[in-house]
């Protein structure tokens, strides 16, 4: 039986995401649950670490954006569980031949939270917000756009100044938002999902309510709410008592401890979620041959081992093998007695830097101790720091960093890393004029083929000159309650709630 209390074991504090930085694209509503039985009216889910803003412009955290954006928000197309293209907002879409004209036919069943029609002109408001907001993290992606329409109330005309294909990926992750709701959007964020944002007790629990004149299938319960809960094994415990229902994120580690006669572990049918170093490539680890160093000594079989319980895919490109874009790199094979050379060619035989990491990630410290015990052995001194996450995100954005360990899931368009991982870099520490073309001569293409060539070459150089580099892509487990029906987890490892229901 499901309690229909929930007492808390023990304090929990709000110290990380489920992930860091978000996919690149968004991702559609899940399976049906099963209508037909007793279900509870309530879903808890346990998440590695609080929010505490909820403005979907402003908030570039993944837990954000698959636990409030994607229930809270709607955007004007989405992604289901497999990634696939398809309408949110708008019940039609389409492009001209060259990527730059983009039509959408609004669903005219589309209300916000507070009760106003999701218009043409709503969305346009909201789309202009996200492009010229203060703090919008999405302005990069509506840049190029030259002007927005509305031929009538049901219709948006988006037209670019040049051709973009990957405009439609791109704006999956752009929520509209209730004009009425901008100023408070921060505290108490107005959208038109199936899903209303109720109330944030910091640290302690997110309460979201369904919303009945939702435009889409209703959501199968009442309410989610979420709880912050650092630590795995706590979670884990709280699930087998009743008291939560999903555990959204945990490690290869975690899910080899679950009993599976009280629990299941649910995974998606693939990964695109990528485990990377970034180095900041104008300070400490300027230099390419030093970076090359490095990546010479990180024993990636053994990492794999440690952190991930010997799953996942090692890699060197940041492009998922599942991407029609993946072009397999040779990289570097793990050889200490190579990289002391190549530190000692490059005059940085004593080096040290220090490697951030989020608190809450056990496989980032894992990785850190083991690439820390390889460069010792070469006379290198990694020092490992482990901060909050508001600390560590601090630190990112301003690139006040030797070098970080980050997770980046990968959307369907691979140019979501580029967009959303390189071109901080581009502007900032790592300046490559080559890169930042062939990216955008990537966009400026339709034909898959030739944006796969593109795609090549820019994996190519990344590798080489290695402003980040990848440690491989990791597995993904979610874990649910026996009772836990229609949930599932697509490839960026975020949890699909819309269809799931919970047996009382």
């Amino acid at each position: 039986m499901r309690k229909s209390n929930r007492p808390w074991v023990a304090a929990v504090s709000a110290v990380a995401a489920g992930s860091l930085l978000l996919g690149g694209c968004a991702a559609g509503s899940d399976g049906d649950g099963d209508s037909t039985a007793d279900v509870a009216d309530e879903l808890v889910v346990a998440l590695a670490g609080d929010i505490d803003n909820f403005d979907p412009h402003t908030n570039q955290l993944i837990i954000y954006e698959y636990a409030i954006r994607e229930l809270v928000f709607s955007s004007l197309v989405d992604y289901d569980v497999d990634l696939n293209l398809q309408g949110d907002l708008a019940s039609e879409f389409e492009a001209n031949e060259d990527a730059t004209v983009f039509t959408f036919t609004l669903d005219p069943d589309a209300v916000f939270h507070d009760g106003t029609p999701v218009d043409a002109a709503a969305v346009i408001e909201s789309l202009e917000r996200a492009a010229d907001g203060t703090d919008s993290i999405w302005s990069g992606r509506l840049a190029d756009v030259q002007s927005y329409d509305a031929p009538d109330d049901q219709t948006v005309v988006i037209t670019l100044n040049s051709p973009n294909a990957a405009f439609l990926a791109g704006i999956t992750s752009i929520a509209i938002v209730a004009p009425s709701g901008f100023d408070d959007a921060s505290s108490t964020p107005v959208g038109s999902g199936p899903y209303e944002f109720v109330s944030w007790s910091a640290n302690d629990e997110i309460v979201l309510e369904r919303f009945d004149d939702y435009f889409g299938d209703a959501a199968a319960t009442e309410s989610i709410v979420y709880k912050p809960v650092s630590d795995q094994q706590v979670a884990l415990n709280s699930l087998y008592s009743g008291d939560i229902d999903i555990v959204s994120s945990v490690t290869s580690a975690t899910a080899e401890q679950v009993d599976t006669d009280r629990a299941q572990i649910v995974e998606p049918t693939a990964t695109n979620s990528l485990s990377l170093i970034e180095f900041n490539a104008s300070g400490t680890l300027g230099d390419e041959q030093v970076r090359q160093a490095l990546a010479t000594a990180l024993d990636k079989e053994s990492i794999r081992d440690i952190a991930y319980g010997g799953d996942g895919s090692i890699q060197w490109s940041p492009i998922p093998e599942s991407s029609w874009a993946y072009a397999e790199q040779d990289g570097y094979a793990y050889d200490l007695d190579a990289a002391a050379a190549m530190l000692e060619e490059a005059g940085a035989s004593d080096l040290s830097f220090t490697l951030e990491i989020p608190s809450g990630f056990p496989e980032a410290e894992q990785i850190a101790r083991v690439w820390q015990a390889s460069l010792a052995e070469i006379g290198v001194t990694l020092t490992p720091n482990v901060t909050e996450l508001s600390v560590w995100l601090d630190a990112y954005v301003s690139r006040d960093y030797d070098a970080t360990w980050n997770v980046f899931n990968v959307g369907a368009d691979p140019n979501s890393f580029f967009d959303i991982i390189m071109n901080p870099h581009l502007t900032d520490d790592y300046v490559s004029p080559e890169v930042a073309d062939l990216a955008a001569d990537a966009l400026a293409v339709s034909d898959e083929s030739a944006r796969a060539d593109i795609y090549g070459q820019l994996q190519e150089i990344l590798v080489e000159e290695l402003p980040i580099m990848a440690v491989q892509f990791t597995p993904i487990y979610s874990v649910a309650a026996t009772g836990v029906d229609g949930y599932a987890v697509n490839p960026l490892g975020w949890p699909m709630l819309t269809g799931v229901t919970v047996a009382e």
